[in-house]
C-alpha cells in the first residue's frame, strides 16, 4: 500500500508526534480477545484424510516415492521398503491392522488433544509485536471509537522511505469461523510420515487473521516477532519521513493548531488536512487545513 493510516486519540497522536515512536503491541493489550489468541479448529473430512493417508503409507511401501521432506516416523517407515514377500494392493493395504489401525488412533488422538496443541501453539505468539494499521482514513466508525468521537486524528504513514518496516505489511484476511489447523493434504501428509506443519504458514494465521466482524476496519499488519524484550508493548522510533501526512477533524481544531508549528517543525513535508462531514452523504471529505492564528 502507499499509504497506512493510524487512527489515535489527541495524546496519543500528540506523544506520537513529539517522540517520534509508534507502539508496537502484543495479543493481551488488542482490544480484540479473539485477537491472535483464537482456538484453532479441525475442520477435516475423516474419511478423506483417512484415506488419504493411508494411500500415500502405501507408496512408502510399494509405489513410487514422493519427494517431500519426512519425518522421523516417516523414515522408520520409509527403512521398511522392501521388507514383504509380495506387493499389497491399495484396499489389501487399507484394511491391514497393522496401517488402517495406527491411523484411526493418530486421528482419535489429534481431534481428543485438538484443544491443548491449539493453547501451546498460540503460546508460542503471545508475545509477539505487531503494528496496526488500516488502509482507509474516512471510517466514521473508527474515527468515533479509536480517535475519541473524532476529536483525535489520523497520521498518515508512507512506505516510500528507505528501510521501512512498513514494506512488510500484510493485510488481514477476515474469516467467519475460526481456522483449522489442518487441512485434509496437511494431516494426511503428517499421518503418512511427511512434514505437515509449517511454522511460518502458522504464524501468518496467528498474526493476519481476524473475525469478519472487524472486516469494516481493513486492517494491515506489521509483525516484530518477539522485538527487543519480553514487555507486553514498545515504543519504537519510525524516521520523520515516513509519517507523511496528518489529517484533523471539525473537533479536533484546537489540537490542529496546538500541533501545526511543531509538525512543521519537526515534519516539513507532512500534508496538514480537515476532514468534514459531507452535506449530501454519510461520509466525510478531506481539504487541506487552513491555517489561523
Amino acid at each position: 500500500m502507499p499509504h497506512l493510516f493510524k487512527y489515535v486519540t489527541p495524546s496519543t497522536g500528540r506523544k506520537i508526534i513529539e517522540n517520534g515512536t509508534l507502539r508496537w503491541s502484543t495479543p493481551p493489550t488488542l482490544n480484540d480477545p479473539f485477537d491472535m489468541q483464537f482456538a484453532f479448529q479441525l475442520w477435516i473430512d475423516r474419511r478423506t484424510v483417512r484415506a488419504m493417508a493411508l494411500d500415500k503409507m502405501w507408496q512408502h511401501f510399494f509405489g513410487e516415492l514422493l519427494d517431500q521432506p519426512l519425518t522421523e516416523g516417516g523414515r522408520m517407515i520409509r527403512q521398511r521398503r522392501g521388507e514383504f514377500t509380495r506387493c499389497m494392493s491399495r484396499e489389501e493395504f487399507s484394511k491391514d491392522p497393522e496401517f488402517a489401525d495406527v491411523v484411526d488412533e493418530t486421528i482419535d488422538m489429534t481431534e481428543k488433544n485438538m484443544a491443548q496443541t491449539s493453547a501451546t501453539i498460540l503460546r508460542m505468539f503471545e508475545n509477539d509485536k505487531i503494528l496496526c494499521l488500516s488502509d482507509i482514513p474516512d471510517s466514521i466508525l473508527m474515527w468515533s471509537y479509536y480517535a475519541q468521537n473524532h476529536a483525535g486524528m489520523v497520521l498518515r504513514f508512507t512506505d516510500a522511505a528507505p528501510n521501512n518496516p512498513l514494506t512488510r505489511a500484510q493485510r488481514v484476511i477476515y474469516v467467519d469461523q475460526m481456522p483449522s489447523l489442518f487441512d485434509d493434504e496437511m494431516l494426511s501428509n503428517m499421518l503418512a510420515g511427511y512434514k505437515g506443519l509449517d511454522e511460518r504458514q502458522i504464524m501468518d494465521v496467528v498474526t493476519y487473521t481476524k473475525s469478519s466482524l472487524w472486516s469494516h476496519e481493513r486492517e494491515w499488519r506489521v509483525s516484530a516477532n518477539r522485538g527487543r524484550s519480553d514487555r507486553p508493548y514498545e515504543d519504537l522510533p519510525f524516521n520523520a519521513k515516513e509519517l507523511d501526512g496528518v489529517i484533523f477533524e471539525v473537533r479536533a481544531e484546537a489540537e490542529r493548531r496546538a500541533l501545526t508549528a511543531l509538525l512543521k517543525a519537526r515534519y516539513p513535508h507532512v500534508e496538514l488536512l480537515q476532514a468534514k462531514a459531507r452535506s449530501d452523504a454519510f461520509a466525510l471529505t478531506f481539504e487541506p487545513a487552513i491555517s489561523r492564528p
